[in-house]
């Protein structure tokens, strides 16, 4: 079959998928998404078995394990909810601003070096703070996922070269890379600030609920010395990029390449195992999700055969050709924004939608690249909190039972209000105003 019938076919997979989802309670979309890859990647679109299943995502599934793992003695021994208390307490008497300071914790914690990976942190602090104080969780998933990502980009930030490293992949010079990723570093502050107010408003946070309640209750032994580790982790994935933005050199380079938030997570894990915070056995079978770890993963091979089958050339000729230069930024936000639905912005998004941008800039498009870089980017990982992505799946693991069937499917209407929103801030040329 040709490149263009079977991306056709992926598509009408993706929406049975998840029809099926809705209308089939307690059923895992991940598995009708690993079948319908091998039916059209292998049976239409003669792919190798063994290719389809290296299209299975080994990284996301590597960072929802580990990061779960660690976080998951957190929750168990009750020193997220203590850290949750606390800042209820502390703005009980202003219950509106209950879900800003989700925003702001979200965003000051990612601002400090830690970049998006604030996530694994704040939401599940996050949802209890929701709970506590009786307001929706989506405030909180929104809140988490815009916050990290307000300044997630900045160049002292995980983030920061990161992006300068995408750009280079995608054909910008060095230089010219690392200006355009400092650039978006700070112009997407603004915009997320606005995308999640929109919500906030929306969902009507400013009614959260006023909470009575007496001083929480000191921290146990058990617990303070999770909160140690937990702050240990923290300082100790800050420590190599604040030490190559102010000292770049090899040394700084290698410890910023090579110790993330995935190795200190490990890393913190395997102290909590022997401090003996918490029953590892359990956290195993009850804070990893392995529900999760098969939807996103399968739902993720589905969308690598449109991949491979063309899908960059074919949405990258249909901008240029049916888009006024004005348009264009919102017109990346829109299609980055719809692929970053089903699978992971950054290993797959970025590097298909990047090299578009590159070449209508090569090739002489009087379109500004920060523009679209900053649409594309953004709009990606607003509806990366979507469950099927890297960010919903992390988020939603964090949270219990009862919310998780609450925020599953609104996740993914609400990650539609802030492609929407996206879209038309780029139509308003919002996304201009920095270059």
């Amino acid at each position: 079959m040709t490149d263009n019938i079977i991306m056709v076919l992926v598509l009408a997979a993706l929406t049975a998928t998840v029809v099926w989802g809705i209308a089939v309670k307690n059923c895992n979309i991940g598995l009708i998404g690993m079948a319908f890859a091998f039916i059209i990647g292998s049976w239409a679109g003669g792919a190798d078995t063994y290719e389809i299943i290296s299209y299975w995502p080994t990284s996301i599934m590597f960072i929802l394990i580990v990061t779960s793992w660690f976080f998951g003695y957190a929750s168990l021994n009750g020193t997220l909810a203590g850290v949750a208390d606390r800042i209820v307490y502390a703005t009980r008497k202003v219950p509106w601003f209950s879900p800003i300071s989700v925003f702001l914790t979200s965003f000051i914690i990612s601002g400090l070096g830690i970049g998006v990976w604030g996530i694994v942190f704040v939401a599940p602090i996050g949802f209890v703070i929701a709970k506590r104080g009786d307001f929706n969780p989506l405030l909180v998933v929104i809140a988490t996922n815009v916050g990290a990502l307000a300044t997630g980009g900045l160049q002292w930030v995980a983030g920061g070269p990161t992006n300068a490293g995408l750009l280079m992949a995608a054909g910008w010079e060095t230089k010219e890379a690392s200006k355009l990723a400092v650039q978006f570093g700070y112009a997407s502050i603004v915009p997320c600030i606005i995308a999640y107010l929109v919500c906030y408003f929306l969902l009507r946070g400013y009614k959260a609920k006023r909470v009575e309640m007496e001083a929480p209750k000191p921290f146990t032994t058990v617990q303070k010395k999770t909160l140690a580790v937990l702050l240990a982790v923290m300082l100790a994935n800050m420590l190599p990029l604040i030490l190559y933005f102010l000292w770049p050199c090899n040394v700084t380079v290698f410890l910023k390449d090579h110790c993330n938030i995935q190795f200190w997570s490990i890393v913190g894990a395997i102290a909590c195992m022997v401090l003996k915070l918490g029953d590892e056995k359990e956290i195993i079978e009850k804070k990893i999700p392995w529900n999760a770890v098969i939807l996103i993963c399968g739902v993720s091979m589905l969308i690598q055969v449109a991949v491979q089958h063309g899908l960059s050339d074919v949405i990258g000729s249909w901008i240029n050709l049916n888009f006024p230069t004005w348009m264009i930024p919102a017109a990346f936000a829109l299609f980055g924004g719809l692929l970053s639905f089903f699978c992971s912005a950054m290993s797959v998004v970025y590097p298909l939608m990047l090299p578009m941008i590159y070449g209508m800039i090569a090739n002489g498009s009087e379109v500004s690249a920060l523009a679209c870089v900053t649409a594309l980017i953004l709009t990606a990982c607003y509806t990366g909190m979507c469950p099927f992505s890297q960010n919903g799946a992390l988020m939603l693991a964090s949270a219990d039972a009862e919310t998780k069937n609450y925020l599953f499917y609104r996740m993914i209407l609400w990650s539609v209000v802030l492609l929407a929103v996206s879209v038309v801030y780029g139509l308003l040329g919002g996304y201009n105003v920095w270059g």
